[in-house]
């Protein structure tokens, strides 16, 4: 026997022979709206839930309140206009027989407010107890971006973000879920203990996230419009932190800073003994003086290899092989490996992504041998494709691979790494 919530039917009776359990019979009760006593309205759509009074204050004081308590909810029907109608429906699925499966990071979100609001303890532990199985660094910001705005006094949400944190910065300012974030979160989530490579990898992050608030309000991205957008937060980035080539490269070609602050920030760059003092520049920018590094070295513990076996391999010469990457994580390329024989072994590596209109290089290493160590980190992001080529220049060399074969592999950590066609790389080191 079913029925949809929010509808009072009759039952067949005696409808109680069907039902094994006090779990089942509840779990009717809420289903049928048989004998219900209150209308529950929920949603600014105005969604009905018939529910029952005592079974309400038996699991939540909130609602011992507002349906036994308080005369003025004699009347039968009591608005919640304030709730998600997916997620109050969890909750009274939970109430009446206790259900604990959560299906995603927003319904859990969402139940954690509902239980908290309805102080519904049972409800409140198995969502913390689901975030805590499932955060991941791609998805930690869904989470942060709720802890700021609606739980900031939450110890385990926040013990649960600053240890994603700890380990994973690159990672967690590459993620999707930053362009998200209100300029509320982004402030607080850049005085967070974030372990980076670089301070670039913030001032990066910054771009795109400005470059998301124009593109959301319709405005074309540009310098000024982007420094704008992340004015407040140009004074925590410690760009003397940064080298002459990384502040050359990834900062003073956005024409973000001024000339002046660019040149302000390059002389005392390359002079690491000079105190410098912003307040000299004729700018309404403070900048940051700090010179207490963020970037920590990468550590052995840290690293992870995804062996790329399993499939036959021969061994193939020809100029060029080409293959497409597609990470299920965001991750941090440090060495390719590669299986070579004969000749001189010099051997080159370039990494784009698979777009049409761009020709752009991401990164690219030469090397003689089996391991192609980048001189910096390499940033992919979950699930985007990214085309590498290598290019051997000795045609006595030959190169182990399978030309046709395409490959899922799993990397340490649950990590899903996809490439396809074919398998030329003896394994791929990152974090």
């Amino acid at each position: 026997m079913s029925a949809q919530s929010g509808a009072s039917l009759t039952p067949l009776r005696p409808w109680q022979d069907s039902l094994r359990s006090t779990g089942q019979a509840l779990g009717f009760l809420l289903a049928s709206g048989t004998h219900s006593d209150v209308t529950l309205v929920v949603g600014s759509e105005g969604k009905q839930f018939k529910a029952h009074s005592l079974i309400l204050a038996m699991r939540s004081p909130v609602f011992e309140d507002l349906l036994l308590l308080n005369p003025a909810s004699k009347r039968g029907v009591l608005p919640l206009k304030d709730d998600s109608p997916w997620a109050f429906h969890w909750l009274l699925s939970h109430i009446y027989s206790d259900k604990h499966e959560i299906d995603g990071i927003d319904l859990a979100l969402q139940i954690l407010s509902l239980s908290d609001k309805y102080m519904v303890a049972s409800a409140y532990d198995t969502s913390i107890k689901y975030l805590q199985t499932v955060v991941k660094r791609n998805n930690v910001l869904k989470i942060y971006k709720y802890l700021v705005h609606l739980f900031a006094d939450n110890d385990s949400l926040q013990s649960l973000c600053k240890r994603v944190f700890k380990d994973n910065g690159n990672a967690v300012l590459l993620s999707p879920a930053l362009l998200d974030l209100t300029p509320e979160a982004m402030s607080h989530l850049l005085k967070e203990p974030l372990k980076i490579t670089s301070e670039t990898v913030i001032f990066k992050a910054l771009l795109k996230w400005g470059h998301a608030q124009l593109k959301l309000s319709g405005k074309t991205s540009t310098p000024l419009g982007i420094r704008q957008e992340i004015s407040q937060f140009l004074p925590l980035i410690r760009f003397l932190t940064m080298t002459s080539d990384e502040f050359v490269q990834n900062v003073l070609t956005t024409d973000v800073l001024s000339s002046d602050e660019s040149v302000f920030v390059l002389k005392h760059i390359a002079n690491p003994k000079s105190s410098p003092a912003s307040s000299y520049l004729n700018t309404s920018l403070q900048i940051n003086t700090s010179r207490e590094s963020r970037a920590s070295p990468i550590t052995k513990e840290q690293m992870r290899t995804c062996l790329c076996e399993g499939v036959n391999k021969t061994w193939h010469r020809e100029p060029i092989y080409l293959f497409s990457l597609i990470p299920s994580d965001n991750i941090v390329l440090l060495a390719v490996r590669v299986q070579l024989e004969g000749g001189t072994q010099d051997v080159k590596l370039e990494i784009r992504k698979e777009d049409p209109k761009s020709t752009t290089i991401l990164a690219s290493v030469e090397g003689n041998g089996t391991n192609l160590a980048f001189k910096n980190p390499v940033h992919l992001r979950e699930s985007v494709t990214y085309i590498f080529t290598l290019q051997v220049s000795d045609p006595a060399t030959s190169l182990f691979g399978n030309k046709l074969c395409q490959q899922v592999y799993e990397a340490e950590g649950g990590f899903q790494i996809s490439i396809s066609p074919g398998i030329f790389i003896q394994a791929l080191v990152f974090f």
